[in-house]
């Protein structure tokens, strides 16, 4: 199967990896709100599930012959990094919108800033996939 690069494509994969992102860190979020005590370990878990799973949808979409496969030790890298972020700036979010923050507010905005994050790494490496190498002669 061919990585499929046309610019709706694009598009479409990068709304369908933020919307699984924000919906699954919601029902992370709901699920696992009454099994974590702390809400910052919540924030970090619901963004690392969004992040794997918006780089699946991403993987799905462009294609599987896509350089960001899962086993791929950047991409692992950036999955985990993308989780922090999102984590905790997820969390600092939702604490400013409501005191006390519910769970899946928690879950949605955590998953929502790691699956933009995530997005935004796929699209790096499909753009520096498709560009046409450069010979020194």
């Amino acid at each position: 199967m061919n990585v499929r690069t046309g610019s709706g494509v694009v598009s479409a994969s990068v709304l369908a990896m933020i919307l699984a992102g924000a919906v699954s860190g919601a029902i992370i979020g709901l699920v696992l709100s009454r099994l974590l005590a702390n809400q910052l370990v919540l924030a970090i878990v619901c963004a690392f599930v969004a992040a794997i799973l918006a780089l699946v949808v991403g993987n799905v979409i462009l294609g599987r012959d896509a350089e960001f496969a899962l086993p791929s030790g950047v991409a692992l890298l950036n999955v985990v990094i993308a989780s922090l972020i999102g984590g905790l700036a997820g969390h600092e979010l939702s604490v400013d919108l409501r005191e006390p923050p519910a769970s899946p507010l928690i879950g949605t905005i955590s998953g929502l800033l790691a699956s933009i994050l995530i997005a935004s790494f796929v699209i790096t490496v499909l753009t520096l996939s498709n560009r046409p190498s450069v010979r020194n002669e």
